[in-house]
């Protein structure tokens, strides 16, 4: 990357648009409020702050500086949240639509039958279109295509509205000649509609998860092939001439072409990028067991990293839709800066997880917000600067903040607002750190042994107090902490992944045959695919995989393999590999050694390696941290619950090799992070803030 080349990531978020610029080894940071009606002006916005900073024109740095623009966002979690999206529908094979009603039978979690709910039905009745056709579990045609017929439905659902079709049939999987004929005539009837393939989003068995993966893909196509023909056209219009980038949930970078193809793929590629980011720093750290959190204005997003690497977890849940995606193992709380202080019907106070949003916001940003927030409570306990809050980008109205506070939510306890905003983030670290233990303890991982990386510009007034409670010791905060995701962006690759089922008896000569010839054939569609990327041979990484379980098993587990695996001694020596993960994953004890061990899907993962940010280490010298104090402010301490003049310190002014001990607050200009009296800070070789917390 030459001195003038500049990667942008962007990241757009339920509050705010978050911009990381990455020259060489220095990085830039800007935010700018998201815009709901129209995400390209909260993008454009976010540019215009940065180019600010860096004195450079948007128009002269996106044509002549960029050299890579990657765009992580919540369309496709808002359109499948807020449940808007297009008028699909379906073909699907004669005597099976009800499988897309009947599902997977009751699927809320409680015990009280009362308050099990049926899934939001996406598609009606009338949208779907029984076609008489059959292909059997071996890929053999026993019922031919009805072409008239599928011609007849097409015509009957473009006159009903629809604007998008899936195409779901029975054991595509094993034979896709019917979806692609089926394609083939939609597209000559109807050439304007958006088709999707079960087999084109997730070709494995379980057709259910298959076809509402399909129509979800559909759903979400309007509002994502919007938002990216605007920022294509904003950006192109300003002179940039590159490919634009898109991150997904798998933790990759995607082509526009693709994302257009698959928009479904766009599925929590926010979190994503705060994930990857801190999959980065434990490589730069060395550290093989990291939790890590995101708290930005409307969630707080965790995920585990083991052995450097972020989960994948298979068969994902979006929201309450069961899908065959698999994605980065992200959980989400509603607990953000804009999470709403109310109480329940009960009368408990409770946090979120409405959000106020960006729009109108907390209270005190007086932007026509009625609703306490977070946010509010922060700025009330004395965290936040009223006159200085963004580097002073906005005002905040303290008074209107208090008055919300205990008319919303106080007055009915007999509190006062100092009150009423403590109990709220005793509250919500209590939330989050209920969200970190479950996160872990549920994967078998002792979170007292991890590192707790925190970031998003909400998180670090409460990060330390959530290590206390969870007796976690070591804490890093980037320092770029409040747009860290849009950074993660920049040190991810191009990934696509491409999975088969096969199920193949491994050992077994029956079906080894084809399943070589499937791995052979993911292969070469990976490689096309990086290739038309414009990834060379050199810049391609192939890595192999499958999911493995035992006969008699129901779910399988994701394990990697060597390509040749499979060709010794018709892979026998996977049994033993396998046995040592499974206990690994699920405890000793657990495998199921007696068993015989099935291949259910193989799958290829390309990665197409690109340029990362040059993040070098400097000298960090030991430095008087009192010089970099700014002055102290009253502040109502969550650890003493009493009011404390406290060090405020300047982040500008804490060089590398700083250290100091809490209480105080470190004062970032999009961020604060605090530090309490049993913790010590320091400004360590990276411009990260690594802190040390005496637990509990």
């Amino acid at each position: 990357m030459t001195a003038s080349e500049i990667s942008i990531g962007i990241d757009v978020g339920g509050t705010h648009t978050d911009l990381c610029a990455v020259q060489g080894a220095s990085i830039v940071r800007a935010k700018a409020l998201t815009t709901h009606d129209d995400y390209s002006v909260g993008i454009f916005n976010a540019l215009t702050n940065v180019s600010k900073i860096i004195d450079i024109s948007v128009d002269d740095l996106l044509s002549r500086h960029c050299r890579a623009f990657v765009n992580g966002n919540t369309i496709v979690t808002n359109s499948l949240t807020e449940l808007k999206g297009a008028k699909v529908g379906v073909l699907v094979t004669g005597g099976f639509s009800d499988i897309l009603r009947v599902g997977r039978g009751a699927r809320m979690n409680v015990r009280d039958d009362h308050l099990q709910r049926n899934l939001p039905r996406l598609v009606p009745q009338e949208f779907v279109a029984e076609i008489d056709e059959r292909i059997d579990r071996d890929g053999e045609v026993i019922v031919a295509l009805d072409h008239v017929q599928v011609e007849k439905e097409v015509r009957r659902l473009v006159g009903l509205g629809v604007d998008c079709i899936a195409v779901c049939f029975l054991w595509s999987t094993a034979n896709g000649s019917h979806e692609q004929e089926a394609e083939d005539i939609i597209k000559r009837v109807a050439p304007d509609i958006f088709v999707t393939q079960s087999i084109s989003v997730a070709s494995v068995f379980r057709e259910f998860e298959r076809w509402q993966t399909a129509i979800l893909n559909c759903y979400v196509q309007p509002p994502v092939k919007n938002f990216v023909e605007t920022i294509a056209r904003g950006l192109r219009s300003r002179g940039y001439k590159r490919s634009l980038e898109f991150f997904n949930g798998l933790g990759g970078v995607l082509t526009e072409e693709v994302v257009k193809q698959v928009p479904i793929q766009l599925y929590s590629s926010g979190p994503a990028g705060g994930a990857v980011g801190s999959a980065a720093l434990a490589k730069r750290y060395g550290l093989d067991e990291v939790l890590c959190g995101d708290m930005g204005g409307t969630s707080f997003d965790s995920i585990l990293i083991h052995n450097q690497q972020p989960k994948v977890v298979q068969r994902c849940t979006i929201g309450r839709f069961d899908t065959a995606l698999s994605l980065l193992d992200i959980d989400s709380i509603g607990a953000g800066g804009g999470s709403i202080i109310h109480l329940d019907s009960r009368g408990i106070p409770q946090v979120g997880p409405q959000s106020a949003g960006s729009m109108p916001g907390p209270v005190c940003s007086g932007r026509g917000g009625t609703e306490p927030t977070v946010t509010d409570c922060m700025a009330v306990m004395g965290f936040i600067d009223p006159d200085n809050y963004l580097g002073g980008e906005y005002e905040l109205d303290l008074d209107a903040a208090k008055n919300a506070l205990e008319e919303k939510v106080g007055n009915a306890l007999g509190w006062d607002a100092t009150r009423t905003a403590a109990g709220a983030y005793s509250l919500v670290v209590a939330n989050m750190a209920n969200a970190l233990r479950e996160l872990s303890v549920s994967r078998g991982r002792d979170p007292r042994k991890c590192t707790f990386i925190a970031y998003g510009g909400a998180l670090p007034v409460f990060s330390a107090s959530m290590c206390q409670k969870l007796g976690i010791t070591d804490m890093i905060i980037p320092g770029q902490s409040s747009a860290f995701s849009a950074y993660g962006l920049l040190e991810a690759d191009y990934i696509r992944r491409e999975s088969a089922t096969i199920g193949w008896l491994v050992g077994e000569e029956d079906g080894y045959g084809h399943m070589i010839a499937t791995r052979d054939r993911l292969e070469q569609l990976i490689r096309a695919d990086l290739k038309e990327a414009g990834f060379s041979d050199g810049e391609m990484q192939i890595t192999f995989g499958g999911d493995f379980r035992y006969v008699g098993q129901l779910a399988e587990m994701n394990m990697a393999m060597a390509k040749t695996d499979v060709e010794k001694d018709l892979g026998a020596s996977i049994n033993p590999v396998f046995d040592i993960a499974y206990e690994e994953e699920f405890g000793p004890g657990t495998a199921w050694t007696e068993s015989d061990l099935m291949l259910v899907n193989y799958v290829v993962t390309g990665v197409g390696l690109r340029q990362k940010p040059d993040i070098q280490p400097v000298d960090a010298t030991p430095s008087d941290a009192s010089n970099a104090i700014l002055s102290t402010r009253r502040l109502f301490l969550p650890d003493t619950q009493e009011w404390a003049e406290t060090p405020i310190y300047d982040a500008d002014k804490l060089t590398p090799g700083t250290t100091f001990e809490g209480p105080g607050v470190i004062d970032c200009k999009d961020t604060t992070i605090y530090i309490p009296r049993s913790a010590m800070a320091k400004r360590d070789e990276y411009n990260n803030f690594r802190v040390s917390i005496r637990a509990d």
